[in-house]
């Protein structure tokens, strides 16, 4: 199967054919007609940031069922934890990466056996955190709407994700942030049959 790329320039096998000057001259008028109407109400617009998300935004939702899974760690607040990872935000390590040509890329951390891990953060209090005090105006963070945040697990070869390495530290099964990432019902029976 050829790649887009090849597809693009392969010839196309109809050639097009020009239209009439005045067919020409009345398709470019509409086309700028639509134009102005999409600049005016339809053109995409940017993308709102909102109120809540900051320098200083938390999960707090997520960070309190963090807390509760190290506490009493079983399948009740597991799925606790996974439904919470649902809602807000969480950041991602974006520090030292992007560039013109590449823009921001997820930086990642190894296991102690060479796989991917997936760093994720309740805020990016907790990003700053794994820093050196005189290196941390350097570290950037992504903030992305949770569900889009535990969609990176898909983006390359992760067996894990961990969250909040410098506080909670807590290392979750790709399985079950895939499960987060979906629309499926998380209970503690479900989770219980998955082992």
């Amino acid at each position: 199967m050829a790649s887009q790329d090849q597809a693009q320039d392969q010839p196309q096998d109809e050639t097009p054919v020009a239209a009439p000057v005045e067919e020409q001259a009345d398709a470019v008028k509409a086309t700028d007609a639509e134009a102005d109407a999409e600049a005016t109400d339809g053109a995409p617009e940017e993308p709102e940031i909102p109120a809540e998300v900051h320098k200083d935004y938390e999960n707090t939702a997520a960070r309190e069922a963090l807390t509760a899974f190290h506490a009493t760690p079983d399948y009740e607040h597991l799925a606790a934890l996974l439904n919470s990872f649902r809602e807000g935000y969480l950041v991602a390590d974006v520090s030292g990466t992007g560039g013109k040509r590449r823009g921001p890329r997820v930086r990642t951390i190894r296991s102690t056996r060479g796989q991917l891990v997936l760093p994720l953060f309740t805020s990016l209090a907790e990003l700053r955190a794994l820093t050196p005090e005189h290196k941390r105006s350097e570290v950037k963070g992504a903030v992305l709407p949770a569900r889009d945040a535990l969609g990176l697990i898909h983006s390359d070869r992760f067996i894990a994700a961990e969250f909040d390495k410098s506080s909670a530290s807590l290392v979750l099964l790709r399985k079950y942030i895939t499960l987060a990432h979906s629309d499926e019902e998380i209970t503690a029976e479900s989770l219980e049959a998955m082992k």
